[in-house]
């Protein structure tokens, strides 16, 4: 693998948000221009792609305007933001090829993105739910390209296998292999628990499918499998860092279950968190549980959902160090990303005194 300048050290100088998401405006010009051929999605009059029978919401002006992008970063003290499309970008409702034309499309318009700012972005391809195999070809393509990170993979629902099953070791291989970040999010998740309510799925639903998901995946051995798996958790891991113990107790009841399987916790604490907890006190318990080499700044930008207070968020976590705080706001994502291929980074600024407390 080809790497060049990494992120700079020491830890902390830059803050760095992994987790953004984008629409690239030369991908909707693609789009209305008729796209990669006759499959390819549709641009509506009212700014929504068409995938089959399925609309998107209205695509905002914040998820494709990169200077309202830099200026907020500017705002809250983000340096460098890792950028992943919007979600709703997953062309589950196309076939294979078609799927795969217009993740091309999308990875290219992403490259665009990053190169008008290359010294404050960084981007993420969206990997394909309906082929493994797929998936994994295009995590090694974007390892390999300038501006990329590595890859973001919907959670849950999808036309894909489970993510605990063996077909998707290919792509597992792929990350291991190069030392790409791959970001978990969930996406279009149903109700555990068959409930229906004004936002119980932002506030139930993803998390459960991300802590469903990420459990299948230690029982079945991934991680056993794949050590050096670079994955992070959004939504400051679902629930899964708060439900270690319980996955510790069940697994042993299992009868495929030996003494020598690596416990769920212990593989809880090799994974990478975002920060985005909504909450100072679980902040700091995520961090005393995982380290604060684990867990890693993350706004969820441009969404409402997320967090646009971010690093004040860190810097109002009770009890962190200061070096914690510099841990999550910069140091940790500084070592998962710094294999990557991507220009030069200007020489880092000085860290405003009210970024760390």
């Amino acid at each position: 693998m080809t790497t060049s300048s990494p992120l700079p050290a020491p830890a902390g100088d830059r803050v760095v948000d992994v987790h953004a998401h984008a629409v690239p405006a030369a991908l909707l010009a693609e789009l209305e221009r008729g796209g990669r051929g006759p499959d390819a999605p549709a641009l509506t009059d009212d700014q929504r792609v068409r995938f089959g029978a399925r609309l998107t919401p209205p695509v905002a002006d914040a998820l494709t305007d990169v200077r309202t992008r830099i200026a907020e970063m500017d705002r809250t003290g983000v340096d460098v933001q890792v950028v992943a499309p919007w979600l709703e970008l997953s062309p589950d409702e196309l076939a294979p090829d078609a799927a795969t034309g217009f993740l091309h499309a999308l990875d290219d318009a992403m490259a665009a993105v990053v190169a008008t700012r290359p010294d404050r972005l960084i981007a993420l391809s969206l990997l394909d739910r309906h082929d493994p195999v797929s998936a994994a070809a295009r995590l090694r393509r974007a390892a390999a390209r300038p501006g990329f990170a590595g890859g973001e993979l919907a959670v849950g629902g999808g036309p894909g296998p489970r993510l605990d099953d063996e077909r998707w070791d290919p792509l597992w291989k792929a990350a291991a292999d190069t030392g790409a970040l791959v970001l978990l999010h969930p996406w279009r998740a149903t109700s555990p628990a068959g409930l229906d309510g004004d936002r119980l799925g932002d506030i139930v639903d993803n998390p459960a499918q991300s802590t469903a998901a990420v459990a299948a995946m230690i029982l079945a051995g991934v991680f056993d499998r794949f050590p050096g798996l670079r994955l992070c958790v959004v939504h400051g891991g679902g629930f899964l860092p708060y439900q270690a113990g319980r996955l510790d107790a069940i697994a042993r009841l299992r009868a495929d279950w030996t003494d020598d399987r690596v416990p769920p916790s212990t593989v809880l604490r090799r994974l990478h968190y975002d920060s985005l907890t909504h909450s100072p006190t679980s902040l700091s318990w995520l961090v005393g549980f995982a380290g604060s080499d684990h867990v890693l700044l993350g706004s969820d930008y441009p969404f409402p959902t997320g967090d646009p207070e971010a690093v004040a968020a860190v810097a109002a976590a009770p009890g962190l160090t200061c070096a914690q705080r510099a841990g999550v706001l910069g140091g940790a994502a500084a070592g998962l990303l710094g294999r990557r291929t991507r220009p030069a980074l200007p020489p880092p600024a000085l860290t405003p005194p009210n970024r760390m407390k």
